[in-house]
């Protein structure tokens, strides 16, 4: 029981941070308009996610097997968070790109970490269940976020 808890956390986890990789695709008409971007400054919004993720994740990875995984993971969450809460308060194109930048470095330890941490709380002839599950998860928020990002836009604001 405790495993599956470990693992629904993890795709939780994950599931943030693949959604918060295509939400914005769909918003950024939305942010030009209200922050007045160039076309430069919101291609980096919407790259530095992505570029920070695919430098640091091994690097981060590493050092979570040094420092421990679990600790590295709850300061990727708080990170995660942190850049979340900063992008919400984002009054220009500059301070939205580096409120990304705080916000990926929380999903680069996140989203490999929830594997990692998954696999090894698991029995060998458990752990295909859980690397099932968070593809699954992987592949299900990537797909959600620009309808998500949308319908949040649409109804509430792109913050």
């Amino acid at each position: 029981m405790k495993e599956k808890r470990i693992v629904f956390i993890m795709c939780i986890g994950m599931f943030l941070c693949m959604l918060d990789s295509t939400i914005m695709n769909i918003t950024l008409p939305a942010i030009q308009n209200d922050l007045g971007t160039t076309l430069e400054q919101s291609s980096w919004m919407l790259n530095i996610y992505t570029m920070t993720i695919a430098v640091l994740a091994i690097p981060l990875t590493r050092y979570a097997t040094m420092v421990g995984k679990n600790k590295v993971y709850i300061g990727g969450l708080l990170l995660f968070g942190l850049g979340s809460l900063l992008c919400g308060f984002s009054s220009n194109g500059t301070f939205l790109i580096f409120s990304r930048f705080v916000q990926s470095l929380g999903a680069a330890a996140l989203i490999p970490l929830s594997l990692v941490i998954s696999i090894s709380a698991l029995s060998n002839t458990k752990r295909a269940f859980a690397l099932t599950l968070l593809g699954a998860t992987q592949g299900l928020s990537t797909a959600l976020g620009p309808s998500i990002g949308g319908a949040i836009t649409e109804l509430l604001s792109w913050h």
